[in-house]
């Protein structure tokens, strides 16, 4: 039920093309990390589990929306290389989480974390 209500919100994100998109994306991004972090701390497998569905489904924008709509420097191939890279780094947190690897699923999470203040970075002009 989740990962339908889930896909019905991402959905419903990619329709929107404006400042309104990424204020939600980054909602559900936020909500991904947290169920992480809970699932982290409860123990919970599945709170981890769901909660990187969330920021594999929310960071799927990107693949959608213009950056260089968002992004007032001439960083727009970085945050292209965010991207990527927390594609990539939520996919090695899914593996080692799926393998129950959780001293290597809680690197994982760190790197994410640290894709995600890269972007914050350059967007916000920290």
């Amino acid at each position: 039920m989740k990962k339908v209500i889930l896909a019905l919100v991402t959905c419903s994100v990619l329709s929107i093309a404006s400042d309104t998109t990424i204020d939600a994306t980054m909602k559900l991004m936020q909500q991904g990390m947290n169920q992480v972090q809970t699932g982290f701390i409860l123990n919970s497998k599945t709170d981890i589990q769901e909660g990187i569905a969330t920021l594999e489904n929310s960071n799927a924008i990107f693949n959608h929306v213009n950056v260089a709509d968002f992004i007032k420097s001439n960083k727009v191939a970085v945050a292209k290389n965010i991207n990527a890279n927390l594609t990539k780094d939520l996919k090695a947190l899914k593996k080692a989480v799926n393998a129950s690897e959780y001293a290597d699923a809680t690197k994982q999470y760190a790197k994410v974390l640290n894709e995600c203040v890269a972007c914050h970075t350059i967007i916000r002009g920290w």
